[in-house]
Parts: structure tokens; sequence; C-alpha cells
């Protein structure tokens, strides 16, 4: 078995003739209702967790897979990356958000979107961390990768840098 890390979200399997036999699976029944392919997709993910550090604890996967026409087969596994975002429900509990981060020493990027349809910011902090505080009076948020794009409109990059001297 090959494991090949693409990126962050992708990663590359191949498996040979023999490593199909060892995982008791074939390309013909390959199908995540069945028992044996599952089985199989959780210890090369496992596997590729420990030898090529790609993390699908969490994340939906997506699956595809193609025959190599010598018993083997190419598998692409991608995670759907989730974004975190801060929700408020109006302006100004996102500047009081913004004026506590900034108190806290907060020094990563930040970006402020507005909801194109209804009030509504959303806060996307770079630097990971428990901003326990934000919790009463914001609901972090995770939503699919192009969310942002479709459903608002950037209104400030270094959001609590700019936006925390306002409050």
């Amino acid at each position: 078995m090959e494991l090949i890390r693409i990126s962050e979200s992708a990663l590359k399997v191949t498996l040979t003739k023999e490593d199909m036999e060892s995982y008791d699976i074939v390309f013909e029944t390959l199908d995540y209702e069945n028992i044996e392919t599952r089985l199989a997709l959780t210890e090369i993910l496992a596997e590729a967790k420990r030898t090529a550090g790609f993390f699908a604890d969490s994340d939906k996967l997506y699956i595809q897979a193609f025959s190599d026409g010598a018993g083997g087969c190419e598998l692409f596994v991608s995670r759907e990356m989730e974004e975190r975002l801060y929700e408020f429900s109006n302006l100004s509990q996102l500047l009081l958000a913004c004026a506590r981060l900034k108190n806290c020493g907060y020094s990563g990027e930040s970006t402020v979107f507005r909801k194109r349809y209804g009030e509504g910011y959303f806060l996307q902090l770079a630097k990971k961390g428990d901003y326990i505080f934000l919790s009463e009076i914001a609901e972090q948020r995770r939503v699919p990768k192009g969310f942002l794009g479709e459903h608002t409109e950037k209104l400030c990059d270094s959001a609590v840098e700019v936006l925390g001297e306002l409050k």
C-alpha cells in the first residue's frame, strides 16, 4: 500500500492486488454499505493518520476508486474542510467581541463578513484557540467551504485590530 498526502485535505491510496486480498476486498464490490469495505477503509485511514499525517476523524469524506486493471486500485480520499466562524446577530455584539479579543492580545488574522440577506455578521479567526467568552455573545458555527462566498460580503480584514478600537 502506498499513501501519498496530496494536501491537508486530500490523500491518494494505491492498493496492490495483494493489499486488496489482505483487506478482503475486491474492486467490483467496493461500497461503503459493505462491511468489508468499511473495515478496510477504517484501517487504511488509521494507517494514513499514523504514517502520512492525514487526519479524517471528524470530517465528511469523499472517496473515488479507480481499478488498476490488475486486481488493485487507487483511492482518492478528500475531506470536506469546514470553516469555523463566530456568528453575531448585530453589530454591537461584533464590536464588543473584537474589543475583548484585542484586549486579550489576539494577534492573528481576522475577517468580518456581513450576511447578504437579513442581519448578521460572521467573524473568522485564523488563530485557533478557546475563546470561551465569545459564547456569551456569539454562536460558533462550522460551515462548508464556499459558504462565505455565496452568502456573505467581506467587510473588513484585520477586524480585531480595526473594529476592536471602535467599542
